[in-house]
C-alpha cells in the first residue's frame, strides 16, 4: 500500500467544485472537448506536483490544492473585467470601449429607474436630456459599460438627493 492510497479520494462535491472552475477558466477559448479533458489533466498533474495525472485520481487533499489554484486563476482573470466594468467611464479612467455591459450593471440600472418612479420613456426622456453629448438619446443607444455606468450614476446622484432631501410638509401649521 502506497502513501497515495492511504488519503481519502476526491469528494463529489470538490469534483464539481473543480469542473465548475475549469468551465469558467476556459469559457471562451476554443478547445476540442478531447484537448479540454488533456489540458485539464495537465494542470491537475502540474498543481497537484505529479501525484495525480486526472481528476478522478486526486485525493481529497490535492484536489483542494488544485481547486485553490484554479480558483486563484479565475478570479486573476475576471478580475481586470470587474474592475474595467465598475471604472469604465468614469472621469481619469479609460472609456474601455470595447466592454458591453453586464447583466448584472442593466439590472442596476432597470431597479434605480424603478426607485425613481421612472419607466422606459421617462428614462428615455432623462437619458436625452442629461446624455446627448455623449450621443445617448435613449436605452438603445447603451452599448458600452461606460455608457451604462454614466447613467446609473447619474440616477444614483438623484436618488442619493431624493433620500437626503426632508418630506414637504403640506398641513398648515398651528398658530
Amino acid at each position: 500500500m502506497n502513501l497515495r492510497d492511504a488519503r481519502p479520494p476526491i469528494r463529489p462535491a470538490q469534483l464539481r467544485r473543480l469542473h465548475g472552475l475549469w468551465r469558467r477558466w476556459t469559457q471562451g477559448i476554443e478547445l476540442s472537448r478531447q484537448a479540454a479533458r488533456e489540458l485539464r489533466h495537465y494542470y491537475v498533474w502540474l498543481f497537484s506536483q505529479g501525484r495525480a495525472a486526472e481528476t478522478r485520481e486526486l485525493s481529497e487533499l490535492d484536489a483542494a490544492s488544485v481547486i485553490d489554484w484554479l480558483e486563484h486563476l479565475v478570479h486573476a482573470r475576471f478580475a481586470v473585467f470587474h474592475e474595467v466594468a465598475g471604472t469604465a467611464g468614469r472621469r481619469g479612467f479609460s472609456e474601455q470601449r470595447g466592454v458591453t455591459p453586464t447583466p448584472e450593471a442593466w439590472r442596476a440600472l432597470w431597479a434605480c429607474a424603478k426607485s425613481l418612479g421612472m419607466n422606459r420613456a421617462a428614462l428615455d426622456a432623462f437619458i436625452a436630456r442629461h446624455y446627448t453629448r455623449r450621443r445617448l438619446r435613449s436605452v438603445r443607444d447603451i452599448q458600452t459599460m461606460a455608457d451604462l455606468n454614466r447613467v446609473l450614476w447619474g440616477l444614483k446622484a438623484m436618488l442619493r438627493r431624493a433620500i437626503k432631501r426632508p418630506p414637504s410638509h403640506t398641513a398648515p401649521r398651528a398658530a
